[in-house]
């Protein structure tokens, strides 16, 4: 339950944030903070997992042109 509460939170934190000097990358999200990006997926998760080893990273990809998401309330 935890991991899925920190997921939802890197998640939200996503959607509120201003990615907009990440577009075309992939950002590590932990605690509610952008920790590395780049084009890479693998080389951005093994540089977050370097810095911060005990975090909860999860990965997105920030589109190329502004979009829309829809969150799924339960």
């Amino acid at each position: 339950m935890k991991i899925q509460q920190k997921t939802q939170s890197n998640y939200d934190y996503f959607i509120r944030a201003d990615t907009s000097p990440y577009k075309g990358e992939w950002i590590a999200l932990s605690n509610n903070r952008i920790i590395s990006h780049g084009k890479d997926a693998d080389v951005v998760y093994k540089k977050a997992k370097q810095k911060y080893p005990a975090a909860d990273i999860s990965l997105a990809k920030v589109p190329d042109e502004q979009i829309l998401v829809l969150k799924q309330l339960i």
